[in-house]
């Protein structure tokens, strides 16, 4: 008699502990790798900040070379110039020493392919990462392909 109350007992704690689980199976979040990216002034080089020892490294007036302390050596950034929306990719130079107010030094070229206004050279630095950009081979376009593009209707 007490062992059929003893298990239904049990059978009822059973049920009731038992709890249905959650059957979506989500998918793993991708993480994306980010590089560095910043918004700020600028400095244009010239010979005169290099002589008054305001920069530690020379510039080449034609290089796509340019300083951040941020980013590491040889790694490729864009820059945009916020106020036209021009962008140049450029080179990260070696570390030099520059004004802690300014977030990059550009050469001239840049300065001068983004048409920075020199009073206010606002610029957008984006790091480009190595895996993020690949640049496409030429192609063949079969002529079944050129066949099919013909017939497409297009409204």
């Amino acid at each position: 008699m007490y062992y059929k109350k003893f298990l239904l007992l049990i059978i009822f704690l059973f049920l009731i502990s038992c709890s249905t689980k959650n059957l979506i199976n989500n998918k793993p979040s991708v993480s994306t790798v980010k590089g560095y990216s910043n918004k700020g002034f600028a400095l244009v080089y010239s010979n005169d900040l290099y002589n008054q020892k305001k920069l530690s490294n020379k510039i080449e007036e034609r290089s796509l070379i340019v300083f951040q302390k941020n980013i590491k050596t040889d790694s490729q950034v864009k820059i945009t110039n916020i106020l036209n929306s021009r962008s140049v990719i450029g080179t990260v130079g070696k570390n030099s020493i520059y004004p802690s107010f300014n977030n990059i030094v550009l050469s001239i070229r840049i300065a001068e392919e983004l048409n920075l206004d020199i009073d206010q050279p606002y610029v957008e630095i984006v790091e480009i990462m190595d895996n993020s950009i690949f640049i496409a081979k030429k192609t063949k376009t079969y002529d079944e392909e050129k066949k099919v593009a013909v017939k497409a209707p297009v409204n």
